[in-house]
């Protein structure tokens, strides 16, 4: 008997019904049995890279590749058998005690040939890929022309080089967090080019190198809406932040925790300026007072803002964002601001005719206050019927006495789960 063919094997294949076991037993009975299942292959999530010298060469449909554990260039290399590829997910572990944790990995000379090969990726992470420079990022990034998503975090050999590159294209999500050889030069190449129109979220956290004047490169980015700019530095100041937020009135998230020289100024301006906001963040600010706090005041679209260890502010001040922010849903703040303070004792509040859950957080040195706001999300009459319907987050709010008093009435019906 002949023995049966590639066309044969891949009939008989396709006629398995879709089940994981069934197509893996078909992939295990030999080598050839193997390259044919691997021709339907289209995602790939590899803890095994010994295995990849059969599986890639015969999957030319994969379209997401998956990998945690070292991979040398000759492993990238074979990544160029996969043409239709779009999505590429290297991301290293953190645990020096996970058994994927390494000292070694691929470089720039993988990443070339990758570049060369797969002109589809839409998305690549190469997060803690140590090894990863200038000339590999610049290869992906002028071969692959539907690039949206490039995560680059804690590549510490990318420099301005690559974002000269990375300013030309069209990407829409930039993570740069922890590229700590990035300066102001880099900023102004990613304003420059095409990327200016496209770029809507960039995360710069730990970038400690760039100042206020590469922050004020970034008014030309007109379509962003995420930028994160933690723990930049002293370099960053109200300068760079006004300048800034004049321009870019599209900013829904901001995060400028630890920039020791952020005060009042900034606040006053972003909250005149940045009239779509949703989520500040201002951890560790602490020249930030009761001026810049109450600069929010009735903001039409606050969600969430979080003042963790800043302290010169009032209890008062708190109040009084928490009532005119009407879409307000957590509310970030240390115990240890100026009195007055409810008691510790306490799980509910009411400020106004609004409801608040508090979780008292005494596990690791100053207490935590951290509020939950009750936010009426609907209101349906029908008749003698009102229903007010609340979108809650804090579990044990369900505890709190004066709360209960009010669900149990018949004052607050609840229509959605806790």
């Amino acid at each position: 008997m002949e023995p049966l063919g590639d066309d044969e094997l891949l009939h008989i294949y396709n006629k398995i019904p879709y089940d994981l076991e069934g197509k893996r037993s078909f992939a295990q009975v030999c080598k050839k049995f193997l390259k044919i299942a691997c021709i339907g292959l289209y995602r790939l999530d590899s803890s095994f890279p010994v295995l990849l010298f059969d599986v890639l060469p015969s999957s030319p449909n994969i379209e997401r590749f998956t990998c945690y554990t070292p991979l040398s260039n000759a492993h990238i290399k074979l990544l160029a058998h996969c043409p239709k590829l779009q999505e590429l997910i290297l991301q290293k572990h953190l645990d020096p005690s996970s058994e994927f944790y390494f000292d070694f990995d691929f470089d720039d000379d993988g990443l070339c040939a990758l570049g060369n090969a797969c002109s589809r990726l839409r998305c690549v992470s190469l997060n803690r890929r140590l090894n990863v420079g200038d000339a590999g990022i610049a290869s992906i990034v002028t071969s692959s022309k539907n690039l949206t998503h490039l995560n680059l975090k804690g590549c510490i050999r990318v420099t301005d080089e690559s974002l000269k590159a990375i300013g030309r294209s069209g990407i829409h999500n930039l993570n740069l967090t922890g590229c700590s050889s990035i300066t102001d030069l880099g900023l102004k190449y990613l304003a420059d080019g095409d990327l200016k129109n496209s770029l809507q979220s960039l995360n710069l956290t730990k970038c400690d190198r760039i100042s206020d004047l590469g922050v004020i490169h970034l008014n030309q980015m007109v379509s962003l809406t995420v930028l994160k700019l933690s723990k930049c530095g002293g370099h960053v100041t109200d300068t760079g932040i006004v300048a800034m937020s004049s321009q870019l009135q599209n900013i829904e998230i901001l995060d400028l925790s630890w920039l020791i020289n952020v005060t009042d100024i900034s606040l006053l301006a972003i909250s005149s300026n940045c009239t779509k906001l949703k989520d500040i963040s201002l951890t560790g600010c602490k020249a930030i007072t009761a001026e810049g706090l109450r600069a929010f005041t009735g903001h039409p679209t606050l969600e969430r803002l979080v003042l963790f260890s800043c302290y010169n502010f009032s209890w008062e001040d708190v109040k009084l964002i928490a009532l005119t922010c009407i879409k307000l849903e957590y509310l970030g703040i240390m115990k240890r601001i100026k009195t007055p303070m409810p008691e510790s004792s306490q799980e509910c509040i009411q400020i106004g005719d609004r409801f608040f859950g508090i979780n008292w957080d005494e596990d690791n040195g100053p207490i935590f206050c951290i509020e939950f706001v009750l936010k009426s999300e609907m209101k349906i009459e029908n008749g003698s019927d009102f229903w007010l319907g609340f979108s809650l987050v804090k579990e044990n709010l369900n505890n709190c006495a004066q709360y209960n008093q009010l669900r149990s009435s018949g004052e607050i019906i609840i229509t959605s789960s806790l």
